[in-house]
């Protein structure tokens, strides 16, 4: 009995088909074509004959399984990790990493282009990672079982919650992946077993995540469905002479797809690991955001101190300020500076580091951005002659658009994780009365699709 397909679909699930790789998408996977029907499929690379095993097909689109390279790109490479398009990790080991800093400095050119049409600005080379592998210094290992039972680490396959078991990433740094190893082996000597939301709901642990600094320091968090992790304790020894600076557990009894609960005990060590960078000594706490790459996060500083080029008279703002990453060397410079965060946690160990590095001229406010730049327009806190933003990835919202454009600093430095809400936000920061003027795509990610970006603005005249 034959299939059925729509009419306009020129194949179904389970199609054998020889597909042109055109480019990429916005995501991790390539793009290809069928008889000019769109198929994405993730390993493939641009100006590649690929053979394709359709897993899916709407009347859009498809996506496939790739099979094999009839016409190979000369930039492909053997990827270095056995999990490799197995876990959702990473998506481009396959690519040649010069290659990998073109396809990130022309995605983010088709987001200025888009957003900005006749306004747009050529953007600049991609800041290379310091290497290719071992940047990533924030691991998070998933804890399942295999199939003998015991713990092993897992991650996240490409758009699925299951897990895949894993045993090694190079793309991590070396000494946060071998703590992960060696605090899920110590932990396969205690009866507990891992948490699944579907299947075992009411098993205790559920994930190892490790931070590690430039200086040495890591910062252990063991992520359980509850708060006493029973023999635990018996393990700090180890775990500490395995690197663990600190060793802390966190309570997450809700939502799967969040990591961490709203209570986090330290079992152990310093409250806060310290992380050197731009001559400012920064404190992490366990749920304090900071840039996954210390190395790119200090190429990313330079640069956004050399656009806003703050003098002793200059007042800034750093918007979503986080640990005080910007802040902190902004304030240096600066007369003054304060910055705004959501998270309380990271607005403490921001003020602890002030204090840490002689900063007396920089304050900051815990709680929703734009009502505290509402605050600068009443003057309950000074206006602002320049304004550093690092939002997350839903990005800044009209609001703070509005506010921005009614205390027009003269410039604006933009730091971007997601290219989709960039152009959103690049669209309505032009409507308010900011121009582009440069942007610099940074590899924070190095093997992966993701982009992170500084755009430059300064007020319209």
């Amino acid at each position: 009995m034959s299939r059925q397909r729509p009419r306009e679909v020129p194949v179904a699930r389970d199609d054998e088909v020889t597909v042109s790789i055109d480019g990429f998408g916005d995501g991790p996977d390539s793009l290809g074509k069928f008889r000019d029907y769109v198929v994405f499929v993730p390993g493939a690379l641009p100006g590649e004959l690929a053979n394709v095993r359709i897993t899916s097909a709407t009347r859009k689109f498809g996506r496939g399984e790739l099979l094999g390279i009839e016409r190979a790109s000369p930039d492909r490479v053997q990827p270095r990790c056995a999990h490799f398009l197995h876990c959702g990790g990473c998506h481009r080991q396959h690519q040649a990493y010069p290659a990998q800093l073109r396809s990130k400095q022309e995605r983010l050119q088709r987001v200025l282009d888009r957003a900005l049409g006749d306004a747009t600005v050529d953007v600049e080379a991609t800041v290379a990672a310091a290497g290719p592998y071992g940047e990533r210094h924030k691991v998070v290992a998933h804890l399942l079982h295999d199939r003998d039972g015991r713990l092993v680490a897992g991650l996240h396959r490409a758009r699925s919650p299951e897990l895949e078991a894993i045993h090694e990433c190079p793309a991590s740094d070396p000494l946060a992946w071998d703590l992960v190893e060696r605090t899920i082996e110590l932990l396969n000597g205690l009866p507990h077993r891992a948490w699944d939301p579907w299947f075992a709901p009411h098993e205790l642990l559920r994930s190892v995540l490790v931070r590690t600094t430039t200086i040495g320091e890591a910062h252990l968090v063991l992520v359980a469905t509850k708060p006493d992790v029973p023999g635990f304790g018996d393990l700090l020894d180890e775990l500490h002479r395995a690197g663990a600076t600190t060793i802390s557990v966190n309570h997450n009894d809700g939502d799967p797809a969040r990591l961490l609960g709203p209570h986090t005990e330290r079992w152990s060590g310093p409250p806060f690991v310290m992380e050197p960078l731009a001559g400012v000594r920064y404190r992490i706490a366990p749920t304090s955001f900071f840039q996954t790459s210390p190395r790119m996060a200090e190429r990313l500083v330079e640069h956004v101190l050399a656009w806003l080029e703050p003098r002793r008279t200059d007042v800034v703002a750093d918007l979503y300020c986080g640990v005080g990453l910007l802040t902190l060397p902004l304030a240096q410079r600066a007369r003054t500076v304060f910055g705004i965060e959501r998270n309380p946690h990271a607005v403490a160990d921001a003020r602890a580091a002030a204090a840490d590095n002689g900063l007396d001229n920089v304050q900051f406010r815990a709680g929703h951005v734009a009502g505290w730049l509402a605050a600068c327009r009443r003057g309950e806190l000074p206006r602002p002659h320049l304004v550093a933003m690092d939002p997350p990835r839903e990005g800044l919202g009209q609001d703070v658009v509005d506010e921005l454009a009614q205390l027009r600093p003269e410039r604006l430095a933009y730091v971007s994780c997601e290219p989709q809400t960039l152009l959103q936000d690049l669209q309505a920061l032009q409507a308010a009365g900011f121009d582009v003027v440069r942007a610099v795509p940074f590899d924070m990610f190095p093997q992966t699709a993701l982009v992170e970006s500084l755009v430059c603005l300064e007020a319209r005249r």
